[in-house]
């Protein structure tokens, strides 16, 4: 059991590290921080399909249209706070990288960064 517990942990990291590292080489840490700062009242997410993990995009909510979803399809949000109340580059790497982890495990919404 813990076996099976550490290869899926193992496997969502793996995913983790592909899904971030492909939103990186679309978007620098601190362009997706200024595109955060300029407009504090609209959320942002990350689009992207567990069977297809290069295919990453980030969207802009204007009008509530999305909402975080942890199957197949994930819709992942974007952690505000150390983009805007807190700027702190280290730190939203950090969050960023959580909340996709957490979206992999199928985590709440109440667990992520916001």
């Amino acid at each position: 059991m813990i076996e099976m517990r550490c290869e899926l942990e193992c496997d969502s990291l793996r995913l983790t590290n592909v899904i971030y590292g492909r939103l990186l080489s679309k978007c620098r840490i601190k362009d997706l921080m200024k595109m955060i700062k300029e407009k504090p009242n609209e959320d942002f997410y990350i689009i992207v399909n567990r069977n297809d993990p290069l295919k990453v995009e980030i969207r802009r909510d204007r009008n509530g249209k999305y909402r975080y979803k942890s199957g197949e399809e994930l819709v992942i949000p974007i952690p505000k706070r150390f983009a805007v109340l807190e700027p702190d580059e280290n730190y939203f790497r950090q969050t960023l990288k959580a909340n996709i982890f957490l979206a992999l495990n199928g985590a709440d919404e109440k667990e992520l960064h916001l």
